[in-house]
């Protein structure tokens, strides 16, 4: 298949998506508010099955850490969910502007000081610092229209809105007895 006529398909849907969604929303801006959710089980050691919809991943940590290195870890998916989100933030609204897009290669770095997680120093478990570099592969020269996706890109990733704001989490623990 060409890749012109995938990528136009895929356009259309995403316009077609978006557009139908912000009318929707328009019209009835109580359905606006969405959970999503996730289940995790740890199945051996540090390795965690997540079910997503009907998608299940799989996190573990590196050898270094107690794993057995089968898939990525947790602070890795937090970098991988904010590149992917970057990308399609940038997708769609590139389809809305009219902007064609041949590619998007985003690398996502994060320094994290390990001393937090395994409690040798009281100092903050997660990540310290992220930075991310965007490159858009793009024909479009109008600067106006290019300036308007990055604005996008930078105000409207719901992941980097996430990560760069407080977001307020509750949760609870429980002991199950077995026997």
């Amino acid at each position: 298949m060409s890749t012109s006529i995938d990528t136009q398909k895929a356009t259309d849907r995403i316009v077609n998506a978006v557009t139908s969604l912000v009318g929707q929303l328009q019209q009835k801006p109580e359905r606006a508010n969405t959970q999503f959710k996730v289940r995790a089980s740890l199945n051996e050691g540090v390795l965690a099955k997540i079910a997503i919809r009907d998608f299940e991943l799989i996190s573990d940590e590196p050898a270094t850490l107690g794993g057995t290195n089968k898939g990525p870890n947790p602070v890795e998916l937090v970098l991988g969910a904010l590149a992917a989100c970057q990308e399609i933030v940038i997708s769609a609204y590139a389809a809305v502007l009219g902007i064609k897009i041949d590619g998007v290669d985003i690398d996502v770095k994060g320094d994290i000081d390990l001393r937090g997680f395994l409690n040798v120093a009281d100092v903050r478990p997660g990540y310290n610092n992220i930075e991310f570099s965007t490159t858009i592969k793009t024909s479009e020269t109008d600067r106006i229209k290019l300036d308007q996706l990055i604005q996008f890109a930078e105000k409207k990733c719901p992941v980097y809105d996430i990560i760069a704001n407080p977001v307020k989490v509750s949760g609870n623990f429980k002991v199950e007895a077995v026997n």
